[in-house]
């Protein structure tokens, strides 16, 4: 068997959660909670040291406090499609809520995707709509 074919095991996992290290979770949350579209259940408040946006159709965002700064690039990191406008008006909106761009992939005639920050400096991408792909 090639080494690329992976066979499937009797047991299987679930994503239960896509972590978030930071230094403020609430805060990071609150973003995260715009760039989705899922409020922060009342029960987080500021200060707290884990915060969980749990949402509905897909793994829970689970935002925790950590002393140490971000220095390196993630290895692993959030992947967003647009639902409901195109990717530029997306970055647009992204930037308003506090991301920075990180690094534009965008060509000319339309592909590519744009390598934001969110306001704790962890990086995301954001692709080209469905409709755009289409």
């Amino acid at each position: 068997m090639p080494r690329h074919v992976l066979r499937c095991a009797a047991m299987t996992s679930f994503i239960r959660n896509v972590s978030f290290d930071c230094p403020d979770p609430y805060a990071l949350a609150g973003f995260w909670s715009e760039v989705v579209g899922h409020r922060l259940d009342p029960g987080f408040a500021p200060g707290d040291a884990e915060v969980v946006i749990e949402a509905p159709d897909g793994p829970r965002l689970y935002f925790q406090a950590v002393p140490e700064d971000k220095t390196v690039k993630n290895r692993v990191h959030v992947c967003l499609q647009p639902s409901d406008r195109d990717r530029d008006a997306e970055v647009d909106q992204l930037l308003a809520l506090g991301a920075t761009v990180f690094d534009d992939r965008r060509t000319p005639g339309g592909d590519g995707w744009v390598v934001l920050l969110d306001p704790a400096g962890n990086e995301f991408c954001l692709t080209r709509s469905a409709a755009e792909r289409a």
